[in-house]
């Protein structure tokens, strides 16, 4: 049986650190390519954690892990890439075998290999098409960051209303009423209808009820860098009287708007103030460092892993799970000039 001395011979990386990530230590920082590779590792040498370990005689449970974006999107907003990620740790610490699905040409979802899945996870929404593909594949279906149907599904999804409050409330308590939004106002819900994003609704409402909520400081665009970069810089070029703080709506703008915003030499937090979305090392090694809204993956992790459990126990119902965000204050928030 494989040991960490194996997977750190094999992966360079020292013992206690690939102890750390395999134990799912929240303290240490490490980079998503290297948990990457210890679990790829692990998972090569046929590593089990001591705790998991099994009797000869009993099968260790497959998952197939579905995600929403193909490779390369994947790259341009690494958030999904974290949640595999923490899924993964979370199936690995108890001995649960994770394999990649894949789009074939009909666009369902398939496995390579033979044999079949105990469970499928699916990271993002789908369409009614891909979700039948993974009802062929598995009874047992847990949807991560959506919930396509709460009647059907078991679901782990975050809480985006207490995400909104939290940044609203940062930016009111700083003295900021002129307060704008930079996102997607339309998202593709789990059958790939168009829906008004949750991160708008939550910030339009609750500007709505205190009379702030300005539709001219609310710009719609991709969320990707080169979109939201655009769209800024448009709105710069536009607006009589710009918002004094911005809230991006995801991590994945975060390099297209501190460009625009270099452009027009808006200092940061002096000129305008800033809170991002999901907490991924886009805003966390932006500069300047970003506050934002932590999306507590390995929480969602858990939680999924739980629903899997009870769904897979003959759970009578489905439930939703519905995980808390948690703000992060790095300082790019000023206090609103008079």
């Amino acid at each position: 049986m494989a040991t960490l001395k194996d997977i750190a011979a094999a992966t360079g990386i020292s013992v206690s650190t690939i102890s750390r990530v395999l134990n799912q230590d929240e303290s240490i920082s490490v980079t998503s390519q290297t948990q990457q590779k210890i679990l790829e590792a692990a998972q090569a040498l046929g590593y089990v954690p001591v705790r998991s370990r099994k009797s000869e005689g009993d099968r260790a449970l497959k998952m197939g892990i579905a995600q929403m974006f193909e490779s390369e999107q994947v790259m341009q907003d690494p958030y999904y890439l974290y949640m595999k990620n923490a899924l993964e740790q979370v199936c690995f610490s108890r001995g649960v075998e994770t394999t990649p699905l894949f789009r074939d040409q009909q666009g369902n979802f398939a496995m390579q290999g033979d044999g079949g899945l105990d469970g499928i996870f699916a990271i993002g929404s789908f369409t009614w098409q891909e979700i039948r593909s993974f009802q062929k594949l598995s009874r047992h279906v847990v949807f991560v960051d959506s919930s396509p149907d709460d009647e059907q599904f078991f679901s782990a999804v975050p809480n985006f209303h207490l995400g909104v409050r939290q940044a609203l409330n940062h930016l009111l308590d700083a003295g900021h009423v002129k307060i704008g939004f930079i996102g997607s106002h339309f998202t593709l819900q789990e059958t790939h209808d168009l829906k008004l994003d949750a991160r708008l609704y939550y910030f339009r409402n609750s500007l709505q009820d205190k009379g702030l909520y300005r539709p001219e400081w609310a710009l719609d665009c991709e969320m990707t860098s080169p979109s939201a970069y655009q769209a800024l810089s448009r709105a710069i070029k536009e607006w009589d009287q710009p918002p004094t703080a911005l809230f991006i709506s995801s991590d994945a703008m975060v390099q297209g708007v501190l460009r625009a915003l270099d452009e027009a030499g808006w200092a940061i937090p002096e000129q305008i103030s800033l809170i991002a979305f999901n907490d991924t090392p886009l805003s966390q090694n932006a500069t300047p460092p970003l506050s934002s809204v932590r999306v507590l993956q390995h929480e969602l992790a858990v939680a999924a892993m739980t629903a899997m459990e009870l769904s897979r126990s003959g759970a009578q119902y489905p439930f939703k799970t519905v995980v808390p965000c948690v703000f992060v204050d790095r300082r790019s928030v000023a206090k609103a000039k008079k």
